[in-house]
């Protein structure tokens, strides 16, 4: 985290000592030394040892002013660039968090799609199974009401050809039945007019043309002829 900037002081520029610890206190030390330096070596003559000691005062004072206050500049610079860096960081993080979020939330729905497409596909397996199952029902309740009934069966399939066969064995019954009698009838009246000619056929004994005739359109009707 940033460091919280001091306010500059007068403490900082000087203490009020000739030995201070202020910038200004530390630079004139050093300004002295150099001024008395000059003074001995002849450089600089008595006369003008205060004019340049006035002007290196202010001079030295100044510098210290600007030092301290380019110092706090770059300081207030560099706590500023930390926290942008910080913010700066804090972003990326916050970005690269949110990217891996959102791979987690797109495998999940991923995950959740292939899922939903599987129970899907059961369900219309199960669908596919039912209708099936239905249709077999279906065909079975048509099997079963084509034991009792002529509706609902294909006249070409198993049970309708069975059927076909029952109908025309009753048929074959029915019609050897009305042979049978036809010829019982015939016979009789064959021997009754062999033994009695003055037997003659009539309404009552139903042998007249007319009744032959039509147990003889009745057989061949039965026969299909």
């Amino acid at each position: 985290m940033p460091t919280t900037v001091t306010p500059l002081t007068i403490a900082d520029l000087t203490t009020a000592q000739v030995d201070g610890s202020g910038v200004y206190d530390t630079l004139m030390r050093a300004q002295k030394e150099h001024l008395e330096q000059e003074y001995k070596a002849g450089r600089i003559k008595g006369t003008d040892y205060a004019t340049v000691y006035l002007g290196s005062m202010q001079a030295t004072l100044n510098g210290a002013l600007q030092f301290l206050l380019e110092k706090d500049k770059a300081y207030q610079t560099a706590q500023k660039l930390e926290a942008d860096i910080a913010l700066a960081t804090a972003q990326k993080a916050l970005v690269e968090q949110q990217t891996l979020n959102a791979v987690a939330e797109h495998t999940v729905l991923v995950a959740q799609e292939c899922k939903l497409r599987a129970e899907f596909d059961l369900m219309q397996e199960s669908v596919l199974k039912a209708t099936s199952e239905v249709a077999l029902l279906n065909q079975k309740l048509l099997t079963e009401r084509a034991q009792t009934t002529a509706l609902g069966v294909d006249a070409d399939s198993v049970i309708g050809r069975q059927k076909a066969l029952y109908a025309g064995q009753t048929s074959g019954f029915q019609r050897d039945a009305e042979q049978k009698a036809a010829d019982l009838m015939f016979r009789s009246w064959a021997t009754r007019r062999t033994t009695d000619e003055a037997t003659v056929a009539d309404a009552t004994n139903k042998l007249s043309d007319v009744h032959v005739g039509r147990a003889v359109e009745k057989l061949l009707t039965g026969v299909g002829a």
